[in-house]
């Protein structure tokens, strides 16, 4: 038996939990004008209701506060980007945003009109260094440009990325052109420096008409900095209503407020480009289809119509569009690195030689992401060393996908005191905790393991049942409780059939088909008329646990059967469910149902390999023990992958009226250690110690009694060298039963002989 079950599934011991990096980044660039020559050098009204807007809009499945807000036209940081950290701690809490420190040079008189800034979520996104580069003067450029050095939450260096902040020189012509080539230029000599491979932002109001400008093209220029659009959008943008769903610039036609450019929406003047890094799929990336210029779903009037005129967002929100700005926020979403979480399975306490004992690796992406797609995928290897075996696995994990569990094996095959390690290391792009090593010891040689019955319930006599609960209950929720009613009910030894129990499809109203009740020796279990006046919900559930403590190896089997008129469709299809759950490790599935179409019950464990009704000799043993229910019981039996002290089985079902699921002796089966036999001293093992104890209580007492026979003697000795599992005293080879008991007599006869002589 032991044989047959390479699996000791292992429950929690060696785990290690970063701190966790919170979902996928939500990136904004925003020109609010908050550098005025007017005094407006604080946040406007209505900034609470945009920025609130943006966190809670809904792309691709995701919807999340701001985790870095790139600001244009900001008086100082102190004064400007300090109101609108006031205005996001107000929506989200105290402390949650902070901004840069730093405040950019600008060539205007007094600081007017501003320079870039930046705020950030503290929860998410670390500010590790900010600086200003470039000559700002009345022939170069016209602010600084504002380098950025941030890292996601949870995450190290490997996943750092930099965001550059521009508010390049405004209006047209050669000149102006020539001015924002000047920064262009800075920014990807800067950049570039930063070497291949990295993760850079390009940011701002860009203040130019045509993807086919000089500064623009030097962007994109080849080089380790070379900058991409994500959304890929060149060409002419002012006023062009083709590419109108790009436009940022104006969102208002009629003053709202004193310096605001008017005109309405017809320029693309703030952008986010990225570098490659952001496009190759891997690591921290750009979430392909996030890339949107807030308010603008390219339905406004084109062009130089008001942002009202889109139905971007709520009539509100539009409004507030209009008045706190006279830009549009350009909001994109980035997937995160993966994070690694590796967890082993414990060692059982006592290992038989020879025992085929596997140890579960549990490797799981645990990136804290809203959405699969908020993180990396998680590509890894695991290795082994020492005393384990098994190693060279590769797979793959993705966020919110649970664990992958693998196994590697423990070498059982000499007592003694071993010891592994176990290797994992991820090789995705920038993951958190990339490389874990975890080490394994065990003890071979501390007992025999013996597989048997360790819980169950066959409706009569339960074995280490803690509990048991069902919904909806019977009347007194006594396992001998006839309830025709409810959704789940027993029926006792000898109780009269109900009708819905009977098997229609067969006519046979005094029979179920499937066993004789009033010859069955103990209950049976079953759900039934899911949906009715007493249960019009169509739900019905059951709940055991079980004590399963010291065993290891464990499987389940059930007896089961259906009878019914089961559809896949409807409100409440028709279906069963059962899962497991060790402690509190979380459910895990164990055998489930499938209805086809054909309203013929056809049904699949959980290894989703299904036998066709078209071909029912299709199944081989490789594919699965799937099986096909009918009114005729069958056992159900699968391992458990896990080990605890409590474990929790729970059926669930589903049906709009008419079907039986019906089931019989839950079995929990595993591996329980017991002790050797001839471990006279108690120590855990067979060795020359106990052969010293036998000796010395031969024909004296029981001190070496190993079959309970109440004498030390001979056949103790056999079951002393059967059990052997350590060394004799000398360490020498140990010796046959019958030289020792000669040997062991002829002592003895000797010492009698002695006396006799006295």
């Amino acid at each position: 038996m032991i044989s047959r079950r390479l699996m000791f599934l292992l429950a929690v011991v060696w785990t290690c939990h970063a701190a966790p990096a919170r979902a996928q980044l939500r990136i904004v660039s925003y020109n609010t004008g908050t550098g005025q020559v007017d005094g407006t050098q604080t946040a406007r009204s209505g900034m609470d209701l945009v920025l609130s807007a943006i966190g809670a809009e809904v792309v691709g499945g995701i919807a999340k506060p701001i985790d870095v807000l790139m600001l244009q036209e900001q008086y100082t940081t102190s004064i400007s980007t300090q109101s609108v950290v006031d205005v996001l701690n107000g929506i989200y809490g105290a402390g949650v945003y902070a901004r840069s420190s730093l405040n950019a040079a600008t060539s205007h008189p007094e600081g007017a009109g501003g320079g870039p800034a930046l705020v950030y979520n503290t929860q998410t996104v670390e500010l590790l260094g900010e600086q200003r580069s470039g000559s700002v003067n009345g022939s170069a450029q016209a602010r600084s440009t504002m380098r950025y050095q941030l890292r996601p939450v949870g995450y190290d260096a490997a996943a750092d990325f930099y965001v550059y902040n521009d508010h390049y020189k405004s209006d047209t012509g050669s000149e102006n052109a020539a001015r924002r080539l000047i920064e262009a230029t800075n920014v990807r000599t800067n950049s570039d420096a930063l070497g291949e491979g990295t993760h850079a932002i390009y940011a701002g109001d860009y203040n130019i008409q045509t993807s086919s400008e000089d500064m623009y093209q030097h962007l994109l220029s080849a080089g380790p900095g070379q900058a991409f659009d994500p959304i890929n959008a060149p060409g002419s943008w002012h006023d062009n209503s083709s590419l109108r769903y790009t436009h940022t610039q104006s969102p208002a036609t009629s003053s709202q407020y004193s310096g605001q450019t008017l005109g309405g929406m017809d320029d693309r003047f703030d952008f986010q480009l990225v570098t490659g890094e952001f496009l190759d799929g891997e690591g921290l990336d750009y979430i392909p289809g996030s890339y949107r210029a807030f308010g603008n779903d390219g339905t406004h009037a084109c062009c130089n119509s008001p942002i009202t005129s889109s139905g971007g967002a709520s009539p509100a929100v539009l409004n507030a569009l209009m008045t706190v700005s006279d830009h549009l926020p350009v909001v994109a979403d980035y997937q995160l690195p993966a994070v690694m979480d590796v967890t082993l399975g414990s060692v059982p306490s006592m290992i038989s030689v020879g025992a085929p004992i596997a140890l579960d690796v549990m490797v799981q992406n645990i990136a804290d992401v809203l959405v699969s797609n908020g993180a990396d995928e998680l590509d890894y290897t695991i290795t082994v060393s020492g005393a384990l075996t098994g190693g060279g696995l590769m797979d793959t994990a993705f966020a919110l996908g649970g664990a992958n569990t693998h196994q590697v094996f423990l070498d059982t095959s000499m007592a003694g005191f071993k010891s592994g390690l176990v290797t994992v290391s991820a090789s995705s792009q920038g993951a958190a905790n990339a490389l874990w090593t975890l080490p394994v010891n065990w003890s071979v040689g501390g007992g025999t393991a013996v597989f048997t019955q360790v819980a169950g319930d066959d409706f009569d006599a339960p074995q280490n049942l803690i509990s048991f609960s069902q919904s909806p209950a019977v009347d007194s929720g006594a396992y001998d409780n006839v309830n025709e009613g409810y959704g789940v009910f027993q029926v006792g030894s000898g109780a009269p059939i109900p009708s819905h129990l009977r098997d229609n499809s067969l006519n046979e109203p005094d029979s179920l088909g499937i066993v004789d009740v009033t010859t069955k020796s103990d209950a049976w279990f079953g759900v039934l008329n899911l949906k009715n006046d007493n249960n019009p919900t169509g739900e019905a559930s059951a709940t055991w646990q079980f004590d399963v403590s010291g065993a290891s190896g464990l499987q389940v089997s059930i007896d089961m059967a259906a009878m019914g008129d089961f559809e896949a469709g409807g409100v409440t299809p028709d279906a069963f469910n059962w899962t497991y759950e060790f402690d509190d490790a979380g459910e895990q599935p164990l055998f489930t149902s499938s209805v086809d179409e054909s309203a013929t019950a056809t049904y699949f464990l959980a290894d989703g390999n299904p036998r066709t009704l078209a071909d029912p000799l299709s199944m081989t043993p490789a594919d699965g023990d799937a099986v096909e229910l009918s009114n005729v019981f069958q056992t159900l039996t699968a391992l458990l992958t896990g080990l605890g002290d409590v474990l929790t089985l729970r059926f669930s079902a589903t049906g709009d009226g008419g079907e039986a699921y019906v089931f019989d002796n839950i079995v929990v089966e595993g591996l329980v250690s017991v002790a050797l036999p001839a471990d006279f001293d108690g120590d855990g093992d067979v060795d020359g110690a106990d052969l010293a104890m036998w000796q010395s209580s031969y024909g004296v007492d029981d001190g070496g009694d190993a079959d309970a026979s109440g004498t030390t003697d001979a056949a103790d000795l056999l079951l002393w060298q059967q059990g052997f599992t350590g060394s004799t005293a000398t360490g020498a080879p140990v010796p046959e039963p019958a030289a020792i008991l000669l040997a062991t007599v002829a002592a003895m006869a000797c010492v009698a002989a002695g006396r006799r002589r006295g």
